[in-house]
């Protein structure tokens, strides 16, 4: 006699293959053609594999596919987000020290060294910086910044809480943030003091070394 199987068991027995995500690219340029399923491309000779979180946020348009390119010798995908940068306002703003922060991934994270007397500026490795972000966090998709505009950055280092006692002003472009940090020498401070800029980035954070 023929085996009979209820439906409701045989639905919920049903082992679906985990769905995996690949991009398509131009093997001359390097630039992203189509993200899609992997199953979507299985003739395609130049592609390659991507994580989940990066391909759904290129398919709803997160991240634009014209942004996107595949660095051909390491066969890593890679960001490129052009960004004109301007300050988002014109208000000095104070860096909260970290122990005091609620914030828990930084753009930019400022530290400063007692013994050796220096200033470090770093921005954060999702932006392809040198501050590593918590492991928490990982992965994290990496995304090249291509700045242009106004890249200037100053932090104007101050009595506590007191913006009008000015100690020091260092100054820097983005562009010094990549792939290194940026150390400021001989800068000898109080026990207390606070750094003030005006922000391009949206979150910052100072802390000691």
């Amino acid at each position: 006699m023929e085996e009979m199987i209820e439906f409701e068991d045989f639905v919920k027995n049903i082992q679906l293959p985990e769905l995996t995500y690949s991009a398509t690219f131009n093997p001359t340029t390097g630039a992203v053609i189509s993200v899609g399923p992997s199953h979507a491309f299985v003739d395609e000779q130049h592609k390659i594999s991507l994580d989940r979180e990066t391909a759904e946020q290129i398919i709803d348009g997160t991240i634009k596919v014209n942004s996107c390119f595949v660095d051909i010798t390491g066969g890593k995908l890679e960001i490129a987000e052009i960004q004109s940068v301007y300050k988002i306002d014109d208000v000095l703003h104070r860096i909260i020290e970290k122990k005091w922060s609620a914030i828990t991934k930084p753009e930019i994270y400022i530290s400063y060294d007692r013994i050796k007397k220096t200033l470090t500026v770093e921005l954060t490795e999702e932006y392809f910086g040198t501050k590593k972000v918590p492991k928490k966090y990982h992965p994290i998709s990496k995304r090249k910044v291509i700045w242009s505009g106004e890249t200037e950055m100053s932090f104007l280092i101050t009595d506590y809480n007191d913006p009008n006692i000015l100690y020091k002003m260092v100054s820097l472009t983005v562009s010094d943030l990549v792939e290194k940090k940026k150390i400021f020498k001989d800068i000898e401070l109080p026990d207390r003091f606070s750094v003030y800029t005006r922000r391009i980035f949206k979150n910052y954070v100072l802390g000691d070394l």
